[in-house]
């Protein structure tokens, strides 16, 4: 039977070519669209679960309390890790691991050639990190790696880059003053990681690490529970660990009762956050290793997916019953013929499915074809897993869409009436025009909300980049790799570069805006007050505020004729939060635990700086105490900051490399332009905004394939009245707008019923992750309703003039 089903099948199809094209064609858009979706949240679930035993391994993460607003941080102190190993018989192993960015690496090959190697991203690490992480251990002991000092385990892609054919292990690198040994070679951290680093330091190399911390904010810390343990549990045991250890060292630096710190507003809120769970977590936190995923924009492409995918089965559906007037004498000959409805059932399913199986196999030519391009907007290396479990799933999706298609035309079809039918009496039922035209409706409904919500993610990203941020972001162009250089030489270098002809104006600094590790957290209290002020430290070179283009609002600011070591410019936000009027001259403390003992510092407010975004549009502007690397030793910076003039970009970069060159001759130059730099923060939503704009076309293209088949189903149905009308005199203009009346009524029902859920779910849903951001207001709204009844016109046109310049006395002739 079903071999005889399916020789009918394609005989059907292969005489209705038009139809079974567009058949095909929305469902392999849609069926690919899907594909390239579920590769992608495949991808985003993935983060991590291939460490063994990921499901016992937890992140310490923190969120730090202030008084007027709490921020969280990926990074905790490092003292914790251990403290909360031998406190805590849960906890199996402990790791903790320091993160370097623009690390410089130089190494003396067989040549004696010395090779520079510019890392972005190292770590520094303990002996427990390769036993808590099961990376693969190509060269070395893994019980014994990284248990000394000087130690160095570079991945594969960095041995292969550097040591090129030569055997890595004994090699020694050179940071610095520091040098280190390879010990082992081990695999190349995946893509789906939230590791993000090309060599690990032996941790016990650095002093820092020997120091006891419970404080100041510096490492990332993992434990490994034991098997069974209740994370829960363990969590809830913490503050415990807050109130011996971190409360002692905060009395003895603020001089301050910890009873009394708690009662101010202050808090440290330590829990634990599941390894698997660190790439979408909702919760931002600062100072990643390397930017998470969004669990909200995740959700909202699966039920896009599944929306599409919906949609091009509408389209069948309504594709069927369009041709219904025409198979309604088939089905009437085969009902008086003896065919039971089971068999003729079996029949338009056994159709439905051979499209399904068509439109998989061009989906997946169309979706193999566009995974480069997907991969380069979603920066990911995706790819179609060809393995038994895919065909499985294929098959599998090929009986699901080709039923959840075929099920309602195969029901509708095969419950014609043979003797109405045969009398040429068969007319569509009410029941099903409400059917068909809510499908419609609803298809349009989804394009409404996905155009919406385009809209709103580009406007929100466009106002991201043109809001003003409170200094210059644009022709700002920063040298990184200041540390590179000695003093004198950087001294010797500002200089040159200052002078050139197409800078304005240059500075040093040890943090710029958009750099969230740049910053650092400081606490003051105001002479003669009880009031902590927990703030962010900004440390910068004379004339640095200048460069920038920051506005000073009161006082003056640092000057290369002063010694500005006991000097602080505040911003409005700290003013406010310390609550004093008259901050010029005022004098704030600045505890220090040394190993002689606690000290008191003393800070001159010298100048007021107008409040400006320093970090993200995603918070708002914390306080911020701008300090003088004069305090720090003078020293040398981290970043070199050049105003460029306008249109001098191309030969200014040309004219400061050359002074690197000149002042560092063995360090590569390495730069980046500020508002660049900034842009990079908004990566995921520029991500999320680019995917809905291409899978909100998708389901436009796809609903207008529905639309295209309504209206035909429609305008069969209506020849003869078409034809009458004619004769009567209508003009073509008149039947067009009174075929296309109907269509307008159900995409204005969309847009009514689209508007209020999109405007909910991005006023409350995605731009409640920005402290700034636009308002979804009516144009954005109108807009998009209006685009899409454009588009159904134009659809439905064709249809509508097609039967419109007929010549009526074909349509009136009775068959």
């Amino acid at each position: 039977m079903w071999k005889n089903n399916l020789k009918i099948a394609l005989r059907n199809l292969s005489k209705q070519k038009v139809y079974t094209m567009i058949n095909v064609m929305g469902l392999s858009v849609g069926i690919a669209s899907c594909l390239l979706i579920l590769l992608f949240v495949q991808n985003e679930f993935s983060f991590d679960r291939f460490v063994k035993d990921n499901d016992r391994i937890y992140r310490m993460v923190l969120e730090r309390i202030y008084p007027n607003h709490s921020t969280f941080y990926a990074i905790i102190p490092h003292s914790f890790g251990d403290v909360a190993k031998s406190n805590f018989e849960d906890i199996e192993e402990s790791t903790t691991a320091l993160g370097f960015t623009d690390f410089s690496l130089t190494y003396k090959n067989r040549l004696e050639e010395e090779v520079q190697f510019d890392e972005e991203h190292v770590l520094a690490a303990d002996s427990s990190f390769l036993r808590i992480f099961d990376f693969e251990l190509i060269k070395g002991s893994r019980e014994k790696i990284l248990s000394q000092a000087n130690e160095i385990v570079v991945t594969e892609e960095f041995s292969e880059r550097y040591f090129k054919a030569e055997d890595p292990i004994g090699k020694t690198v050179r940071a610095g003053e520091l040098e280190f040994t390879v010990s082992g070679v081990m695999e190349d951290v995946p893509e789906n990681s939230h590791f993000k680093f090309s060599a690990l330091l032996s941790a016990y190399t650095f002093p820092f690490f020997s120091r006891e911390n419970f404080t100041g904010f510096s490492s990332f810390t993992y434990f490994k529970l034991k098997d069974g343990v209740d994370p829960d549990a363990l969590e809830a045991k913490i503050p415990s660990l807050v109130d011996t250890y971190a409360a002692a060292q905060i009395e003895r630096e603020l001089q301050q009762s910890w009873e009394e710190y708690s009662n101010a507003g202050n808090g440290y809120r330590y829990y634990l956050q599941p390894l698997s769970k660190i790439h979408l977590d909702p919760q931002y936190l600062e100072v990643q290793m390397k930017a998470g995923g969004n669990i909200v924009s995740v959700y909202i492409l699966i039920f896009v997916g599944f929306l599409i995918l919906g949609i091009a089965c509408i389209n069948f559906m309504n594709l069927s019953t369009a041709r219904s007037a025409e198979r309604a004498k088939e089905v009437g000959v085969r009902k008086v013929m003896g065919s039971l409805r089971h068999q003729l059932m079996g029949q338009f399913l056994t159709e439905a499915l051979v499209i399904s199986a068509v439109g998989v196999l061009i989906a997946l030519i169309i979706a193999s074809i566009s995974i480069p391009f997907f991969n380069d907007l979603t920066e990911r290396s995706l790819s179609l897993p060809f393995n038994l479990s895919w065909v499985l799933g294929l098959l599998a999706l090929i009986v699901f869409v080709g039923l959840l298609a075929g099920i309602y035309p195969a029901f509708m079809l095969s419950s014609f009436n043979p003797v109405q039918v045969m009398k040429g009496k068969f007319t569509g039922s009410q029941k099903g025009k409400w059917i068909r035209n809510g499908l419609v409706v609803f298809q349009f409904w989804i394009s409404i909300v996905l155009i919406i919500g385009t809209l709103v993610i580009r406007k929100q990203m466009d106002f991201m980049q043109n809001k003003s941020l409170g200094f210059d972001k644009e022709q700002i162009l920063v040298v990184e790799r200041g540390f590179s250089l000695e003093e004198q030489s950087l001294e010797t270098f500002l200089g040159e570069v200052r002078r050139l002809p197409e800078v304005q104006q240059a500075a040093a600094t040890f943090a710029i805006p958009g750099k969230e590790n740049s910053f650092f957290g400081i606490q003051f209290q105001p002479v003669g007050s009880a009031e902590i002020l927990t703030t962010k430290s900004m440390v910068v070179f004379d004339l640095m505020p200048e460069t920038l283009g920051l506005e000073l609002v009161d006082g003056k600011w640092f000057s290369e004729d002063t010694n500005d070591s006991l000097y602080v410019v505040l911003n409005e936000t700290a003013v406010k939060v310390l609550g004093i009027d008259d901050p010029i001259g005022s004098r704030l403390i600045n505890n220090q635990e040394t190993p002689d003992g606690n000290i008191q510092i003393f800070y001159t407010i010298i100048g007021i700086v107008k409040d400006f975004n320093f970090i993200s549009l995603r918070d708002e502007i914390t306080p911020l105490v701008m300090q003088s690397n004069e305090a720090f030793g003078n020293g040398v910076g981290q970043f070199v900051v050049a105003k460029i003039k306008p249109d001098q970009v191309a030969s200014a970069i040309n004219s400061i490399a050359a002074k690197w060159k000149e002042v560092a001759p063995e360090q590569a130059f390495k730069f980046s332009f500020l508002n660049e730099n900034l842009d990079t923060q908004y990566r995921a939503e520029q991500q999320t905004g680019m995917m809905f704009s291409i899978f909100s076309m998708l389901a436009i293209f796809v609903s207008c394939i529905g639309l295209f088949a309504l209206s035909a189903y429609i305008t069969s149905l209506r020849t003869k009245e078409i034809g009458v009308r004619k004769v009567l005199g209508a003009s073509v203009t008149g039947v067009v707008l009174m075929l296309s009346k109907d269509f307008t009524k159900m995409i204005l029902l969309a847009f009514i019923l689209a508007a209020p859920v999109a405007w909910y779910m991005m006023e409350k849903w995605w731009l409640e992750n920005f402290a700034y951001s636009i308002d979804v207001t009516l144009g954005i709204v109108a807009a998009s309703g209006l685009f899409v009844l454009i588009i159904a016109w134009l659809t439905v046109s064709y249809q509508s003039l097609k039967a419109a310049v007929a010549n009526p006395i074909n349509s009136l002739k009775t068959e």
